[in-house]
């Protein structure tokens, strides 16, 4: 039984002992009815608290040591003592609710663990975690959804969204308002956004900043819902989320290294990332595409097209003109098909502060659908989608990008701001895609990068021509120590440590 809800319980009981030592003080017949009726009446909530308990080990224990059948027990005696009030019949309430107070010390310790998801695509960096509790009958484990807004800029308001029905069929879902943190005091809480207040484009409602989230549990953790090469990126080290959670999940010793100036440093637990341990695994099972995606892909090369945030903001106007110029060229290219997958933020990113790009970006949308270029993937599991392509294609920085270099495959990355036409240089050298792919520096991934040498149509040739042996294999070399356990066990590790922890603290 969860730690808050047996101290309530154990609070109802010791009030009850006291009232029924005091029963027989009682002269007045009168004052004496209404305290037996007390008496009976919390006995009674009690009960019906104790058989709504759903925990394994609540309701085993509870049938064991014949709980119910002792608060019965307890009100028989009530009436007893009601209809024939001597001290014999106190001594044997007083009684009874003492063994109901030593039965209820008897139930097991279990916990209560929450997980507060807020976009459904970024589940995948809770996922792993969430099964492993899940699995464990001492855990009380739920995934609450929380709301969130976007900002849109060309009406000056907040859009309310709320991505709960979005999950996996398999994740059993609480609406947030059946889930009130003040009455549940979870012993652990897990979240993956870390901005607050300090979010111009989304943010999470304010019940849920993590100094409302800190009143109401035992411990905190954050879990990235981002991977990259190996760092805290500065855009995040100085967030309040860091300094308040008990715990934060890294991906590597390499990225904890980078928090060592910070105070939270030694609550840093390198453990990997979630994110690695879903796509591993579905990339391994050889998963299936998502069904939403509906075209035949037999036979062709499906590469995955990531159009990222930074990218809409540095050079939005560049970016859609290269864009509508790639659908142009890949509608016709019939080995590959293009897996298009805009970040899930950035249409409310588009309201949010370049609105008036809204209509152009609309239109782009409608042509790659008109035009049949590909597959617009709007699922929320972003593992799948990199799972059952065979490269990437897109930003320079992008989180997916680590995705497809622990399944060792290709990534491809674009100019966002140039349109390459190898067609107009006659005299052109093409490169070759082991010279092109490299790691620029620490902090980057291990890909190739879009000049007139190596333009996207050379890329989509090597793919197709299975050309690219050299290329993953000095890719494996390069991302060596990208993360810890990438045997797909990050999500273990985190809750071996943290239910070791909630024991000994205990």
């Amino acid at each position: 039984m969860v730690k808050s809800e047996k101290e309530q319980y154990k609070r109802t009981l010791e009030s009850l002992i006291i009232l029924c030592s005091r029963i027989a003080d009682i002269g007045e017949e009168s004052m004496r009815t209404q305290a037996l009726t007390n008496c009976q009446e919390a006995a009674i909530v009690l009960g019906e608290k104790l058989e709504g308990c759903t925990n394994p080990i609540d309701v085993r224990a509870i049938e064991e040591y014949r709980i119910i059948k002792k608060i019965e027990d307890f009100c028989e005696q009530v009436y007893q003592c009601s209809q024939d009030f001597n001290a014999h019949n106190v001594v044997v309430l007083k009684s009874l609710a003492a063994e109901l107070s030593v039965l209820l010390d008897n139930i097991p310790r279990t916990y209560r663990v929450v997980f507060l998801p807020y976009k459904a695509a970024m589940w995948d960096s809770l996922e792993s975690i969430w099964r492993c509790f899940a699995a464990d009958e001492r855990c009380e484990t739920s995934v609450v959804p929380i709301p969130y807004f976007e900002a849109n800029r060309q009406l000056n308001q907040w859009d309310t969204c709320y991505d709960g029905y979005k999950y996996p069929e398999d994740v059993p879902v609480v609406y947030f308002q059946d889930y009130l943190l003040g009455d549940k005091k979870p012993d652990l809480v897990f979240v993956h956004n870390p901005f607050d207040q300090h979010n111009h484009v989304t943010t999470v409602h304010p019940a849920y900043y993590s100094q409302e989230i800190k009143k109401h549990c035992k411990k905190m953790v954050y879990v990235p819902y981002y991977v990259n090469p190996g760092f805290l990126s500065d855009d995040y080290n100085e967030l309040p989320l860091l300094y308040r959670a008990d715990y934060i999940v890294l991906q590597s010793e390499k990225m904890k290294e980078t928090c060592r100036q910070y105070p939270y440093y030694n609550r840093v637990l390198p453990f990997g990332s979630p994110k690695f341990d879903k796509v591993i695994q579905l990339n391994n099972a050889k998963a299936a595409p998502p069904k939403e995606w509906n075209i035949d892909m037999t036979g062709r090369k499906k590469i995955l097209l990531n159009t990222t945030l930074t990218d809409f903001l540095e050079s939005g106007e560049q970016l859609m003109a290269k864009l509508h110029r790639f659908f142009e060229k890949t509608a016709s290219m019939k080995e590959i098909v293009i897996i298009w997958r805009p970040h899930p933020l950035l249409a409310g990113t588009v309201k949010a502060m370049r609105p008036q790009f809204i209509e152009q970006y609309q239109q782009l949308i409608d042509y790659f659908n008109e035009n049949q270029v590909g597959v617009l993937d709007e699922t929320a599991d972003i593992s799948r989608a990199v799972a059952a392509t065979d490269a990437y294609v897109g930003s320079h920085y992008s989180s997916i990008m680590g995705l497809y270099v622990v399944c060792n495959k290709p990534v491809f990355c674009f100019d966002s701001k140039v349109i390459f036409e190898p067609e107009n240089e006659p005299d052109r050298k093409r490169a070759r895609a082991e010279d092109v792919f490299i790691m620029r520096h620490e902090l980057s991934f291990f890909a190739g990068y879009e000049s007139m040498e190596y333009t996207f149509e050379d890329f989509a040739e090597d793919l197709v021509g299975e050309k690219l042996g050299k290329v993953l294999e000095n890719q494996r070399i390069a991302e060596e120590g990208i993360s810890n356990n990438l045997d797909g066990t990050c999500g273990i590790k985190v809750y071996e440590y943290l239910m070791n922890e909630l024991i000994q603290n205990d």
